[in-house]
Order: structure tokens, then sequence, then C-alpha cells
């Protein structure tokens, strides 16, 4: 994942609701594909009958599928462009690599280990998520200078929600549910929280300048939003955020060029981009209580095996949750360039 500070004005566009889009003529220069009425949700508990796999990626456009109880790279993707997000679905059989800059997303088949299709849109895109029933990909973009969030129907291959956001979009999570996404608007200094059933936006909250990244606690009380700092070698911080009441309630320090994070059962995991560390933070005291020197990029956490996943350049590093211990290092085999993303199935 990269950095985003005040020199990424120019990255994203959108509309406040799909009818808005096509009244400005915006949806058509988005997509070729039909759009489609967003559909009720219904959330069913995810099978994974995939083994458990880690996937790589960063500027080389190579996904790299891991598997994590071999520690080894079974294969290798050519995704064609820099990767700057990754998600993947909740079976654990497809990844979705979002190219940004050329602004599309590889559909990766992981049996195979083939591009099956691309999804390409005219915009500049950054992050990804899957919704828990399977139904949606949701990214994070930037057109025409405008923010938004764009929903794909996964069964239909079709656009099926536009939902104009905050300034300069970046990272994005969902709850547990799949009922709310919640979004990081790095030049709007606010996160948006999106209701999936209908694609509205429901609550805007005003955060601390420049937000990178958001993590929403496994009972989905709690969203956590990395901030790096305006001021070279300072601090970073994260922002706590009550979901039922949409207040800021806590602002808890970290490392230098704080960027990815990831929330587990009592921690929270934050990448420190300029600092080369990891700050773990104990989700309860909100308190910082150890930092791993580990110059992590891309972060995510597993509550399959309840341990944090890092990409730290030509490795993928396993942290268990429970001691904060690495537990293993896995050599990427990689001479194109270190991975900056990284997402697990489980």
């Amino acid at each position: 994942m990269r950095l985003v500070t005040t020199t990424r004005c120019q990255r994203h566009f959108g509309a406040r609701r799909l009818r808005a889009l096509v009244a400005a003529g915006v949806a058509t220069a988005l997509l070729a594909a039909g759009v489609v009425a967003e559909q009720p949700l219904v959330i069913r508990p995810a099978v994974n009958v995939a083994a458990v796999h880690a996937f790589v990626a960063g500027d080389s456009g190579e996904l790299r599928i891991v598997d994590v109880a071999a520690a080894a790279v079974t294969d290798v993707v050519d995704t064609g462009a820099t990767v700057t997000g990754l998600a993947v679905s909740p079976d654990g059989r497809t990844v979705f690599v979002v190219n940004g800059w050329s602004g599309s997303v590889a559909v990766v088949d992981v049996a195979t280990a083939r591009v099956v299709r691309r999804i390409r849109v005219k915009a500049e895109l950054d992050s990804a998520v899957v919704r828990p029933d399977g139904q949606r990909l949701y990214l994070t973009g930037t057109a025409n200078g405008q923010g938004v969030v764009l929903g794909f129907d996964l069964a239909s291959d079709s656009l099926a929600a536009v939902i104009q956001v905050g300034s300069t979009p970046t990272g994005l999570a969902v709850s547990p549910d799949g009922s709310r996404l919640y979004v990081a608007n790095n030049q709007g200094a606010s996160v948006s929280v999106i209701d999936t059933r209908d694609a509205s936006v429901t609550r805007t909250v005003p955060v601390d300048v420049l937000p990178q990244y958001v993590a929403v606690s496994p009972d989905g009380a709690t969203t956590y939003v990395s901030h790096t700092s305006r001021l070279a070698n300072t601090n970073g911080s994260v922002t706590v955020i009550d979901n039922r009441t949409g207040k800021v309630v806590a602002h808890i320090p970290v490392g230098v060029g704080a960027s990815e994070l990831a929330a587990g059962g009592d921690r929270l995991y934050v990448a420190n981009l300029q600092d080369g560390t990891v700050s773990v933070v104990d989700t309860a005291t909100r308190r910082l209580v150890s930092t791993l020197v580990l110059a992590a990029r891309g972060i995510t956490f597993s509550p399959r095996d309840h341990s944090a996943y890092l990409a730290t350049g030509r490795t993928a590093t396993i942290v268990d949750d429970g001691t904060g211990q690495v537990i293993s290092t896995i050599d990427l085999a990689s001479n194109h360039g270190p991975a900056t993303v990284i997402a697990v199935t489980g």
C-alpha cells in the first residue's frame, strides 16, 4: 500500500446516488457494462473449502499465491500492472487484484492460477473489499476529480451502485454482517459510512487530517482509522470511532508513516511505513503494547488462525495474535520488487 499525503489530491470521483450520476452523464463514462438495481442484502455464512492461502502483490503486478501450511509460493500470476489493492471472495476461490493506476481489476481463479476476466473502469482505483455474502465487490476510486465507491454485482458482472463519498477515498472496510462500509477520505479528512442495503451514505464522520486506511473490529462495534502526519519524522495516529454513535472516542499515537492496519481479537496492528515498524495496540485499553521491528507495507488479520499477516518486502511474515511473536517468515521468491499488499483466506 502507498502512503497517501497531500500531494495525492487528484485521485477520485463520484455522485451522491446513481440517479444523480446518470443525470450528470458520469456513470456512462465509468463503465461500459449495464447498471442493475441494488438488491436486498442477505448475508450467508461463508464456507471456505480451500486450504489457507496468503496472496501478496506489489508494483511488479505479480500476484503470488502462498500455501501457508507449506510456507511456499505455489503459483505466480502476472496481472499486468501495479497492484494497489487486493480482496478475496469469502469461499477463498477468487482473488480480486486492483491494478489501480490502470483502472482495472484482474479477477484471478485460485485453483487454476489464471486471470479469468477483468473489470475495467475509467477511473483511478485504490482499494477493494468483498461483502461477506460474496455478492458485491466494492472499490474506492476517482474520476473527473470526484471520489466514489463503486459496487459491482459479482453474479452478473455489472455495476450495481455508484456512491459519492469524500475527496480522495483510499482504504475501505466492511462490517462483519456486511451491512456497512467504512471509507477513509484522505483529502476530505473524514470517514464515510455507507449502508450497503440501499447504497447510500448514512453518516460522514470528521477525523484528523490525512486518514489512510480503515479497519473494523470483529464485533463490528468500532472502526479504526490510520493517519500519517503532515510533518516529516513525526508519529502517526489511529482514530477510534464508536460505530453506534458515529463519534470519535479516542486517538492512539503510533509510528511514523502509519498506513495499513488490521484488527484482531484484542489487538490492532498498524504498519508504519517510514520508520519500518509495526505498532501493536491493545484494543481494550487503547494503548500501544509493543512495537515490532518489521518493515511492513500491507497487513491483514485472519480470524481462522488468529494471526496477523504482513507483506514485508520480499517475504510474508505471520505474527501470532496472542503472543505478538513472529511464527513464520515465508520467502516470496521474488526478484521483481517488494510486496506491498496482502490478503488471506479465512
